[in-house]
């Protein structure tokens, strides 16, 4: 059945944001302040105001819930249940130093302490041992030398009842390939009442670390999770809940609560595939993404999906071993960097009298000092100052603007410096763009891609205050303000789509499991995940992609490439690019053979529009043209410029303009500077271009 409406709904730390769409096309947005201590009530506010949402509805949520747990450490009380011998297995590690200089590293507390970490005897080993390590061929069924009976599981039982604990992962050694091995002890400890993680069903791959750690985390937030997304599928009804993936796609809430780590990231992974859509639309097939909120900024270095054979193919850089917290996670995921920058981020002094901006953020409650209940300021108290923000479209005028407030405490603060309230303000939003510009070259400068060669998609409540001078710090060929900025997580989730992945380790030699031979074994991996999107409600063809790890004989981790033909050669040329050098006498392994099911979406859209006719450029309409406000536009002196303000509202397609200029909207403001001009793409986003000396390179 076609849905009436598509919400998406993004909970952050400071609003949170909806975007309805509806089957014509028709977009609103509304956002509404968080509500830390129950973020379900803002959600229901916001689904409020845009109306509510009705039984053909579909309702996409990104949550912060499970990721903010891990990162405080407020989980469930968690047991693990693992092999005799192996219950440190998780707290060891691969004893990586989290900090290579570190004199005392300092690793993260294990979530299961070990005095809650069980061991049952068992053992099984490969039938065919002895032809693994003779040729490296498939391992073949296990066979079970040592199984715990009906009277070690029932003394189990007992120790984690009187363990009283809230919620368990039973982790044991090569269940990957024989997942009963697991599902036997899960069964004799459902008389506790309390959620079970089965490692071998949460992730059918070897390496026993990260499959148990994942495990781990997945207990520990089960219990979180549900009681969050239990209730609110219930007040969003009759309309059905679904969850953003850190992958990007999004799953029912019900298998978000079973499965909470692939929803650890659900929010930022919004803002990338509404990135996506933005470049796209733009005519550009990769970009920098960077989301700039209240607490936080996000940076991922993605494809847009403008050079691939299909829309489908379009894909963002996704790792399948984040960390979050210090705890990895084995579940796939957007390639995200975060810093601790936003724009609540607030300002100190540091012991030297140094000035810093973030990590700790004032939030929603109380919020910069603009909204009039705190007295420290932030980084948008600093735009404030400077005449970068003002009361007025921002939030449809919702929120006065205390700008007094603003002004003595960079007073104060600029008392401390012995600087001017405006300089002082300049070294604010000068720290924060450092930390961002070190962020965005984390993901360009040492992953291999120059800056220069992409563009910076910038978004979020800031996001826009900021384009242009990190477009220009970095000299990057353009920078694009999408439209809605401020609520380009919510509006992505709207254009996500139905996903699901499976995965199995095989470990066999390339050469042994040619074309037939890997269809065949990825045969149940495909009916698994058609199955599972068959059985959601929408409507719409289900695509299929498969993939293949592989590496050559004796490494550690594998490079993973689309499945089909010239594999071999697709994979020498792969670790070239990557490491500069091949190995063509090398045997190549087959790791892991990887499946993706997607569904189109349920509504009207209009991605992929780049390739339509050219529009018509023309100046922006006097009719946007909301007269003139003295700002402070320049990062290096104090010089007031009369900069023009516009309505984003009244621009359309093709719309020109040039700096210095003020765009406000409901959900942002953007900031041209002089000589820059601003142009609307395709899509509605908004492209600033900085001015270009003679020989073709960008001027700022």
């Amino acid at each position: 059945m076609w849905a009436v409406a598509t919400f998406g709904i993004d909970t952050g730390g400071t609003f949170t944001d909806l975007v309805r769409l509806d089957a014509d096309g028709t977009e609103t947005v509304h956002k509404r302040p968080s509500t830390p201590d129950d973020p379900g009530r803002a959600v229901l506010e916001a689904l409020a105001a845009a109306g509510g949402a009705g039984a053909a509805d579909h309702v996409v949520h990104g949550t912060t819930v499970a990721l903010n747990a891990l990162l405080t450490g407020r989980t469930a009380r968690t047991a693990l249940v693992t092999n005799t011998g192996f219950r440190d297995l998780v707290e060891i590690g691969r004893q990586t130093r989290p900090d290579l200089y570190a004199l005392e590293p300092r690793r993260p507390r294990p979530l299961v302490p070990r005095e809650l970490r069980f061991e049952v005897a068992q053992r099984s080993y490969p039938a065919r041992a002895d032809d693994l390590a003779e040729d490296g061929t498939d391992a073949g069924p296990l066979v079970e030398a040592l199984h715990p009976g009906d009277e070690e599981l029932a003394r189990l039982l007992a120790k984690l009842r009187r363990a009283r604990v809230a919620s368990v992962a039973v982790c044991l050694l090569h269940a990957y390939a024989d997942p009963a091995i697991e599902e036997r002890v899960a069964r004799a400890l459902e008389p506790l009442g309390v959620p079970i993680t089965c490692s071998s069903s949460l992730l059918r791959e070897h390496r026993e670390f990260e499959r148990f750690a994942t495990a781990v985390v997945n207990a520990a937030l089960v219990p979180l999770v549900r009681a969050y997304l239990g209730p609110l599928a219930e007040r969003v009804a009759p309309a059905r809940l679904s969850i953003l993936q850190s992958s990007g796609g999004h799953l029912p809430s019900g298998r978000a609560g079973d499965e909470p780590v692939r929803v650890l990231t659900s929010g930022p992974a919004g803002g990338v595939v509404g990135a996506q859509a933005a470049a796209r639309d733009s005519g550009h097939p990769e970009l920098v993404a960077l989301d700039m909120g209240g607490t936080s900024t996000d940076v991922a270095c993605v494809r847009s999906g403008l050079a691939a054979s299909s829309e489908r193919d379009a894909a963002a850089v996704v790792t399948d071993l984040p960390e979050v917290g210090g705890h990895p996670i084995a579940v796939p995921s957007l390639d995200l960097h975060t810093i601790g920058c936003g724009g609540g981020s607030m300002v100190r002094l540091d012991a030297a009298g140094a000035l810093h901006a973030g990590p700790d953020s004032a939030g929603a409650h109380p919020g910069p000092v603009a909204y009039g209940r705190s007295d420290v300021a932030t980084v948008t108290d600093a735009h404030v100052l400077l005449g970068h923000v003002a009361s007025g479209a921002f939030v449809g005028g919702e929120l006065e603007l205390d700008t007094d407030a603003v002004a003595r405490a960079f007073e104060a603060l600029g008392r401390k410096l012995g600087a001017t309230p405006e300089r002082t303000a300049r070294a604010v939003l000068g720290s924060a763009r450092a930390a961002m510009r070190r962020a965005i070259a984390a993901m360009t400068h040492q992953r291999g891609r120059d800056p220069m060669t992409l563009p910076l998609v910038a978004f979020g409540g800031a996001g826009g205050l900021h384009a242009a001078a990190l477009a220009a710090s970095l000299s990057m060929p353009c920078a694009i303000v999408p439209r809605h900025p401020g609520a380009l997580s919510a509006w992505g989730m709207t254009r996500a789509r139905a996903r699901r992945e499976a995965a199995l380790s095989v470990l066999v030699p390339l050469a042994k499991c040619g074309p037939r031979e890997r269809a065949r074994r990825a045969a149940e991996l495909v009916e698994r995940v058609r199955a599972e999107l068959s059985g959601d409600p929408g409507s719409g063809r289900i695509h299929v992609t498969r993939s293949v790890d592989l590496r050559y004989r004796g490494q550690a981790y594998e490079l993973r490439l689309p499945d089909g033909p010239g594999l071999a050669e697709a994979f020498h040329a792969a670790h070239t690019a990557l490491y500069g050098h091949r190995f063509d006498d090398e045997r190549i392994e087959v790791v892991r053979l990887r499946v993706v099911a997607e569904r189109g979406r349920d509504v009207a859209s209009s991605d992929g529009a780049a390739g339509r006719a050219a529009i018509r450029r023309g100046q922006a309409p006097a009719a946007a043209h909301l007269g003139r406000r003295p700002v402070r536009l320049d990062p290096a002196s104090d010089r007031v410029e009369q900069a023009d303000l516009w309505l984003r509202d009244g621009l359309r397609e093709g719309h020109e303009l040039s700096g210095p200029a003020v765009v406000q909207e409901y959900s942002g403001t953007t900031l041209v500077p002089a000589g820059w001009t601003a142009r609307v793409t395709r899509g509605a986003h908004l492209e600033l271009r900085a001015p270009r000396s003679k020989s073709g390179r960008n001027e700022a």
